[in-house]
């Protein structure tokens, strides 16, 4: 018996959430804008102190295209919230173009390494659009939803 729960312990601490992320993660470079580049940990220290809602999306991809009138709701109905967008498009070149279809406002980045550099793979980064919810200390409060909904507030 003490073997069984031995081994539930072990299994419900394996699927607990991460609340920090990875040195590995923070160090991602990213893309600004006007392609200078950028670590997600400077990402996050510029928004220190402030409660961050983060989608990971890419322009050319439906379901995110249509996330974007979801995340437009919230970000009305949460003034409060800083609002980070990280693009896994396949290029720059077609990050900046798709971008003129994006309506929500905020920071934009792309990630070079879309899915498959250490930020990605933190997350567990499979499918798109992701949301991430980290609080003012830069902890992770909510670490996967794929839609907007309660969770995220």
């Amino acid at each position: 018996m003490k073997y069984v729960y031995i081994v539930l312990v072990g299994i419900l601490v394996s699927c607990a959430s991460p609340k920090q992320f990875t040195n590995e993660a923070l160090k991602e470079n990213l893309l600004t804008l006007d392609r200078k580049p950028i670590t997600f940990q400077e990402v996050l220290e510029k928004n220190k102190g402030k409660k961050i809602f983060a989608q990971f999306f890419a322009s050319y991809c439906p379901v995110s295209q249509d996330s974007f009138d979801d995340v437009l709701k919230f970000q009305k109905e949460n003034p409060d919230h800083t609002f980070i967008f990280l693009s896994v498009d396949h290029s720059y070149y077609d990050w900046k173009r798709g971008l003129e279809y994006v309506k929500p406002k905020g920071q934009f980045y792309y990630i070079e390494e879309k899915g498959d550099g250490a930020l990605g793979k933190f997350l567990k980064l499979k499918s798109i659009p992701r949301f991430l919810k980290i609080d003012e200390q830069g902890n992770i409060v909510v670490y996967k939803t794929s839609k907007v909904s309660d969770k995220l507030k």
